[in-house]
């Protein structure tokens, strides 16, 4: 969108277009093809050809990354993400898709439609993660496309970023269109250098808007180092992204599909002998619970969640925050030498309220 302003030409424009004069002037005895943007940069281009080598660093990353941006329809709602791995994990933001296992539709960037799932969510960090279940189109280019691979975007480390780095934001603005590519906009960290380590929100300057949401941050080597999070609505170029470090630290909780820092709490009703060793041993069973409705007795041993494979009863506590009070699962248990498959409605309780801080 181009908004028409009335022209002002000020001080800064008249000094901005004399240095702009000056470096070209500077520059014409100069290769433009031997000026290489250094990708860990945090100053501002000195010359027409410093400008145009990071232009061209962009350019190069927009052509890599173009392929793993994606859009998401969420029900009545729309934003962003970026495919991470060659079976079509994408990463987004939690607010996006909500909660776990809600069916998506992902738009690719020549727009072609293709449908995944939400798996799981981090409320707290506003980390989501998602799967396309579709094969490539048949029309796809990319590499290993007609072997069912998706394009991947590589996952660089947020905590080695550098205040003022530049970087690049993608997603879609507005919503996914099918006639218009994921647009590109660039900008510069502007988190303090010694923040990045602690896993808190990332702040840029890329003017991101409504839609934009789950979309990806590039560093200029292309690689994914934030997830588009807290958009301001009255300052478009000062945002918040989510830490790929963070997606990092989390990465089989959100693949399992848990949902993590949720307000209620499933609950299956039941204690277990020693959570830190191997199998989960029902110790006690409590009375009117989930557990106790479904039959399960004391000594019984869970061997599968769901369908998931319990090592350890913490496995099942984790496991249980990707599920909501009155949803039905399965549980394979060993019971007196035998396997037995039980179907279990979980019970629910509230989570107490985190204390406020005060002044």
């Amino acid at each position: 969108m181009i908004l028409e302003r009335p022209f002002r030409l000020g001080a800064l424009t008249i000094a901005l277009f004399l240095f702009a004069a000056t470096a070209f002037a500077e520059d014409i005895s100069k290769p433009l093809d031997t000026i290489k943007w250094d990708i860990a940069r945090i100053t501002s281009p000195e010359s027409v050809a410093e400008m145009k080598a990071l232009q061209t660093r962009v350019k190069d990353v927009n052509k890599q990354s173009l392929p793993t941006t994606v859009g998401l329809l969420v029900g009545m709602g729309a934003g962003s993400g970026v495919i991470v791995s060659e079976d079509g994990l994408v990463l987004t933001a939690a607010h996006v898709i909500g909660k776990p296992r809600q069916p998506i539709m992902f738009v690719l960037s020549d727009g072609t439609f293709v449908k995944g799932e939400s798996l799981g969510i981090n409320t707290f960090a506003d980390s989501g993660m998602a799967r396309i279940t579709d094969t490539p189109p048949k029309t796809a280019t990319w590499p290993g496309a007609k072997e069912g691979k998706w394009p991947v975007a590589e996952m660089g480390k947020s905590a080695d970023l550098k205040q003022y780095q530049w970087v690049v934001s993608m997603g879609h603005p507005g919503g996914p269109k099918q006639d218009r590519p994921p647009p590109v906009r660039t900008g510069r960290v502007n988190t303090k250098t010694e923040e990045m380590s602690k896993n808190r929100l990332l702040l840029s300057d890329c003017t991101l808007v409504g839609g934009d949401s789950g979309g990806p941050l590039f560093d200029l080597a292309g690689k994914v180092i934030g997830i588009h999070s807290q958009i301001n609505p009255f300052l478009l170029e000062s945002n918040m992204h989510v830490p790929v470090d963070k997606f990092r630290n989390e990465w089989d909780r959100l693949v399992r599909g848990d949902s993590i820092g949720k307000k209620t709490e499933a609950v299956l009703g039941v204690k277990y002998e020693d959570s830190s060793k191997p199998g989960a041993v029902i110790a006690e069973v409590a009375e009117s619970s989930a557990a106790a409705r479904a039959d399960l007795e004391v000594g019984d041993v869970i061997l599968k969640f769901n369908g998931n494979k319990v090592k350890t009863a913490s496995d099942i506590t984790e496991m249980m925050s990707s599920y909501e009070p009155d949803d039905k699962v399965k549980l394979l248990i060993r019971r007196d030498g035998e396997t037995v498959s039980v179907d279990v409605k979980l019970g629910g309780v509230k989570k107490p309220e985190r204390p406020s801080r005060k002044n």
